[in-house]
């Protein structure tokens, strides 16, 4: 993708005094074809506010006038101190935008795009006239409610937008130019999910994305959910009890958080997996997990730094416990540690373990075909827990797996059973009601 290229500026100030005079400025474009004057005959008070302005194109060669064009709503990056323009004002953006090989250009007239981003009025090169021509569909593009000018995608000779609607609706859309106007041929439609009355067991983090393109007159339609898109990972150096050096990281994913621990100076020093969730006042519990799912201990740590900038915590095993003092820091994290469950990596035994409540739980995973090509595929599940003194306890159920890693299961009516999000290595098992409450745990994957 290529972004329209923006004005490169001469920025000589060809008038002088203060700011209640014309202001004028002499700019040039990328293909050094024109000599441009910019003229504010009542600048604005200060940078980007709006002002009438004439904007003069003239023969680079000759010197003559070729055109004169009037935005009543001009707005300029101003350098401070200064009355030149800056290198990156937006003023003036200049590219091929309907990929005849000329050189068009937008002129920069309010803030009329989506959430007051700025707004174009397009002219188009004209092999007929010596001038620019205005022309209002393209101009269209860069209003509400798209946000701005337009991006270029010159390779595919296409044009994209973009729009919003508050913090959870977002289309990304692909023009085609037919008979020298834009023509949408595919959009891309994400709403952000998380808990809600009518699906109070969504976790956050998931993306519902609908897919549209144009193919011989007929829309073809995609839908599914997407995710989880984690949060960049926290990174902490610091130590247990003032003694024990410890590396720590974590990142959300979905509801889920996935890091590890590496004791610095001590064990192995190889990483443990920690997987976890939210805990109170914002806070994040960890879960050290070693490679047969034994639960080797807690991590509590705060959610917000305290005076000096750390994250204090606590860290729990049986009776054992430690301060948690560390720092923010960064640290290489493998990338693929970041990603969301390769889908080769999904299907098999997982194991929670739990020495101080004398559990063991089970998760058998195997994914079958969707009942057709349009439908996701199917999670056949088993769980069974074993706890001293207690009878065993199975369950089988089969639901869609949704995103490829996220299963969520109701019962006739609705009510929640359990939700599994399956991740690198291990898998988040939340259980509703006495039922499926048993097979709740952090499992990790068996080789």
């Amino acid at each position: 993708m290529v972004t329209p290229r923006l004005l490169a500026v001469a920025c000589l100030l060809a008038s002088t005094g203060v700011n209640a005079e014309p202001l004028t400025f002499h700019l040039t474009d990328p293909a050094h074809k024109y000599a441009i004057e910019v003229v504010f005959a009542q600048p604005p008070v200060q940078t980007f506010d709006s002002a009438p302005a004439t904007i003069t194109l003239k023969d680079k060669t000759s010197g003559a006038v070729l055109q004169s064009i009037d935005s009543p709503e001009a707005s300029a990056l101003f350098k401070p101190g200064s009355n030149e323009l800056a290198a990156n004002q937006n003023l003036l953006v200049f590219g091929d935008f309907n990929f005849d090989g000329q050189q068009d250009m937008a002129v920069r007239n309010g803030n009329n795009g989506g959430y007051a981003e700025p707004s174009y009025d397009i002219y188009l090169f004209d092999t007929d006239s010596p001038t620019l021509v205005l022309n209002k569909a393209f101009s269209a593009l860069t209003r509400e409610p798209q946000l701005g000018m337009f991006g270029i995608d010159s390779a595919g000779k296409k044009l994209l937008t973009q729009t919003k609607s508050g913090c959870c609706w977002r289309q990304s859309a692909t023009w085609e130019i037919q008979g020298n106007k834009p023509v949408m041929i595919a959009e891309k439609i994400e709403v952000a999910q998380s808990p809600s009355e009518g699906n109070p067991f969504m976790p956050k983090g998931y993306v519902d994305v609908t897919r549209r393109e144009l193919k011989s007159g007929q829309w073809l339609e995609q839908h599914g959910l997407e995710g989880p898109f984690g949060e960049p990972p926290v990174m902490l150096r610091g130590t247990l009890d003032g003694k024990i050096p410890i590396e720590l990281w974590w990142q959300l994913q979905g509801e889920a958080y996935v890091g590890e621990v590496r004791y610095t100076k001590s064990g192995s020093g190889q990483p443990i997996r920690l997987i976890g969730t939210v805990y109170e006042d914002g806070g994040v519990e960890l879960h050290e997990m070693s490679d047969d799912g034994e639960m080797t201990g807690d991590w509590f740590v705060e959610g917000l730094p305290n005076e000096r900038g750390g994250q204090e915590g606590t860290w729990v095993s049986g009776k054992r416990r430690l301060s948690i003092d560390t720092r923010p820091t960064v640290f290489k994290v493998a990338p693929q540690k970041l990603e969301r469950v390769a889908t080769d990596q999904r299907e098999g035994h997982y194991l929670v373990r739990n020495a101080e409540e004398q559990r063991v739980g089970e998760l058998i995973l195997k994914i079958l075909p969707g009942p057709d090509k349009t439908s996701p595929e199917m999670a056949d599940i088993t769980f069974r827990h074993d706890q001293l003194k207690e009878p065993t306890v199975e369950a089988h159920y089969k639901s869609p797996l949704l995103a490829g890693n996220l299963v969520i299961a109701l019962d006739d009516k609705g009510d929640p059973l359990f939700r599994v999000q399956l991740l690198n290595g291990g898998a988040d098992v939340t259980g509703y009601g006495a039922e499926y409450a048993k097979f709740r745990g952090a499992y990790v994957k068996q080789p």
